[in-house]
C-alpha cells in the first residue's frame, strides 16, 4: 500500500478545485472515513502544511469524483481492492462469510433492522431471484442462504461497506505492528 504524502495545494490542482471546495472535500473525507488516516497535518515553524495520502488522492479519483455508478458500489469496490492488496501483501488467505439458511424471524436481529425493513428487503429478494428464495419448513419461514448474502452485500449496503472498512483497518493494523 503506498504510503506517499501529496503535499494539499498539488492535490487541489489535481482535480482543479478552489480551497473552499476542496476544504469541503477534506471533511467530506474526514466524515465518511473515521478509520482511515489519509490526511496528515504536520505543524512546522507555527504553520500548519496539510498532505493527503495516495491512498486518499486513488479514492477520489475512483469513488469520490466518478459519477458513473453509485458511490456505494464505488466505494465497495474500492475496499475491496485496498482490503485484497494488503491481503496478498501479508500473505493473509481470506475465508469469505459463510451464510447459512435462516428462519425470516431471525433475520431482524441478524441485521438489526426493524420487521418492516426485512419484509420490504425479503420482498425485493424475490425480484432479483428467478426461483424461490424463501421456503417454509413445519410452520416456520427460512430465507436460503444465498439470498442472506445478497441482503448483505447489495441491500444493507452501508453496514457491509462498514465491516469492509474496520476488516481494512484492522489488516493495516498488522501491517504496521
Amino acid at each position: 500500500m503506498s504510503e506517499k504524502l501529496l503535499d494539499r495545494k498539488q492535490v487541489q490542482e489535481m482535480f482543479s478545485l478552489t480551497t473552499k471546495q476542496f476544504g469541503r472535500v477534506m471533511r467530506n473525507i474526514e466524515r465518511r472515513h473515521p478509520l482511515e488516516s489519509w490526511i496528515k497535518r504536520i505543524k512546522e515553524n507555527n504553520k500548519e502544511k496539510v498532505y493527503i495520502k495516495q491512498e486518499c488522492v486513488e479514492w477520489l479519483k475512483e469513488v469520490y469524483f466518478n459519477k458513473e455508478e453509485h458511490y456505494l458500489t464505488l466505494e465497495i469496490q474500492f475496499y475491496k481492492k485496498r482490503i485484497f492488496a494488503l491481503e496478498q501483501e501479508l500473505e493473509i488467505i481470506s475465508e469469505p462469510k459463510k451464510y447459512q439458511n435462516t428462519l425470516l424471524r431471525f433475520l431482524e436481529l441478524e441485521f438489526n433492522k426493524s420487521r418492516n425493513i426485512i419484509q420490504v428487503a425479503v420482498h425485493r429478494i424475490q425480484k432479483e431471484f428467478p426461483y424461490p428464495i424463501k421456503y417454509e419448513v413445519s410452520g416456520m419461514i427460512f430465507v436460503k442462504a444465498e439470498g442472506l448474502k445478497w441482503l448483505h452485500e447489495n441491500y444493507f449496503r452501508r453496514d457491509y461497506l462498514k465491516e469492509l472498512e474496520e476488516y481494512k483497518w484492522e489488516l493495516e493494523m498488522k501491517k504496521n505492528y
